[in-house]
């Protein structure tokens, strides 16, 4: 009989409170909130592409210290996609800056979420490989990169530095929940249907 009740209790543990792990929300947003709720805080529409929709803000209800902008990608009207970028490094020859803020949000987003799944930082592969060249061999494709990703429950989290000019850059942090990678794939199958219907 209390094997009986133990059993029952563990399968219905999922409708009684205990859910799956859930995708991290950034920013204070919510997966799925509608472009009305997004204008509601502040955030105006960038691009329309159809389906995808890209809506832009200087702030959001939880605010990361080091942004400038934050980003809201929405698929038929739900939030699937948000990132925020970070004020300009400048006059950061050396990548000093940019280095120590890259290195303490992967800090903190390995202590959340666990290790990164790919981390990747170098420079100098290419072209510019002085080290007062160190934003210049970010921009440049092939030189360099500054990134991390973190995959969890079908969505992902990436981490990057990126270079604008030389002494300056900035950080770009986003996050694609599992609902982002079901609107890639229609739209790419819508794509491909499109594309026999025309040949």
């Amino acid at each position: 009989m209390i094997r009986t009740i133990f059993i029952l209790i563990l399968a219905l543990m999922p409708q009684i409170g205990m859910t799956a792990e859930k995708f991290p929300e950034p920013f204070g947003l919510t997966w799925n909130m509608t472009e009305t709720d997004l204008r509601g805080i502040g955030f105006s529409p960038a691009t329309d592409d159809g389906d995808l929709s890209i809506l832009t803000s200087v702030s959001a209800p939880k605010a990361w210290s080091k942004a400038e902008s934050y980003f809201a990608v929405t698929y038929k009207g739900k939030l699937v996609k948000a990132g925020a970028t970070s004020v300009n490094f400048t006059n950061d020859i050396y990548g000093s800056e940019g280095k120590a803020e890259f290195a303490r949000l992967k800090a903190l987003l390995t202590k959340k979420y666990g290790a990164p799944q790919s981390s990747y930082e170098r420079i100098g592969g290419k072209l510019y490989d002085e080290a007062d060249e160190f934003y210049q061999c970010l921009e440049y494709a092939g030189c360099g990169a500054y990134l991390a990703t973190f995959e969890m429950v079908g969505g992902l989290i990436g981490l990057q530095l990126e270079g604008k000019r030389r002494g300056e850059g900035y950080i770009r942090l986003l996050y694609e929940s599992p609902e982002f990678s079901i609107a890639k794939a229609k739209i790419e199958q819508g794509n491909l249907s499109s594309d026999e219907d025309s040949l």
